[in-house]
């Protein structure tokens, strides 16, 4: 069975958590064979996987950047991201259990030690295209790079009272480990709709926070919507738009970062993670048995 995962431009925090987190739950558990594929965390339910191949769906979400996937009997659902993804794919709305990112819960020993008061995580496009950086340190906040290892991210989460996170898998690690957070609404609208599929499966109502761009870049492509043509030919101007008058945009960014962070954080219930994160280990569980005999034959020396 392969791990499926995304990976764009750079690697990033929340996918990159398949590499780090699945290893140490599911030990032995994963190859190279396309034939079963194993679709974790992120918004990866698409409508291009092969369509021979056996797709296991544990907590992937439905994020609108394909058609929604034809479902056939190839398709097999042990828990979805949240009450929308089962939704669009015409599944029975008890499977949006939650992100599976919330298992982190299992390998992350806590509490840490508060280091930091407030931390901005910025999602890894806008690290890419802005200058969040030097707007962070300007407002008096520590700066978590999505694009940084899962350990750093994840040391840095645990180590700071409050995280301002545009970043969608940096809530979610946060709220899991009892880090409260603030949302900021995500400056490119395609990566807004998939923090509600989440939130619902914890019954949370977002509050979402502003931020302003931090370059000519970001504010461009805070006004193409969902037209990636239109963002595909901004990104290709990216250092010519990133040079029109940084300081004036980091200035602003800069503000309103330290608006968000006088925000009031959220945080899901303790009942509601505790309830999302048993069912987790009881679908993982499930998994186990239902794939024993390949665990067996994989345990066995050669």
């Amino acid at each position: 069975m392969k791990m499926f995962f995304y990976r764009g431009r750079r690697p990033n925090f929340g996918d990159e958590l398949n590499v780090w987190l699945w290893p140490r739950l599911l030990p032995g558990f994963f190859d190279d064979d396309e034939r079963q594929l194993f679709i974790g965390i992120g918004s990866t339910l698409f409508d291009f996987f092969p369509p021979d191949s056996c797709k296991i769906v544990f907590g992937a979400g439905y994020g609108g950047y394909t058609a929604v996937p034809a479902i056939d009997e190839r398709w097999r659902f042990y828990f979805v991201r949240g009450r929308f993804t089962a939704a669009a794919l015409g599944l029975d709305g008890g499977l949006g259990v939650g992100d599976a990112a919330i298992m982190v819960r299992s390998c992350v020993p806590r509490p840490a030690r508060k280091i930091h008061r407030i931390s901005f995580m910025p999602h890894w496009q806008s690290a890419a295209d802005g200058h969040w950086a030097e707007a962070s340190r300007a407002a008096g906040l520590h700066y978590i790079d999505p694009c940084d290892s899962v350990e750093n991210v994840l040391t840095q989460i645990q180590e700071s009272e409050v995280l301002v996170s545009e970043a969608m898998h940096g809530a979610i690690v946060a709220d899991a480990l009892r880090v409260p957070w603030t949302a900021v609404r995500p400056i490119q609208a395609p990566n807004r709709a998939k923090w509600h599929d989440w939130a619902s499966a914890l019954d949370l109502a977002l509050r979402w926070t502003h931020v302003s761009p931090s370059s000519a870049l970001e504010l461009g492509l805070s006004l193409t919507g969902r037209r990636k043509r239109w963002a595909d030919r901004l990104r290709a101007r990216g250092q010519r738009l990133q040079a029109i008058a940084p300081g004036a945009f980091k200035e602003l960014a800069s503000r309103s970062l330290a608006r968000a962070a006088s925000q009031e954080p959220s945080l899901s219930s303790d009942a509601a993670i505790d309830r999302a994160h048993t069912r987790m280990l009881e679908a993982l569980e499930k998994l186990k048995t239902d794939f024993a005999r390949r665990l067996s034959v994989k345990g066995r020396p050669g």
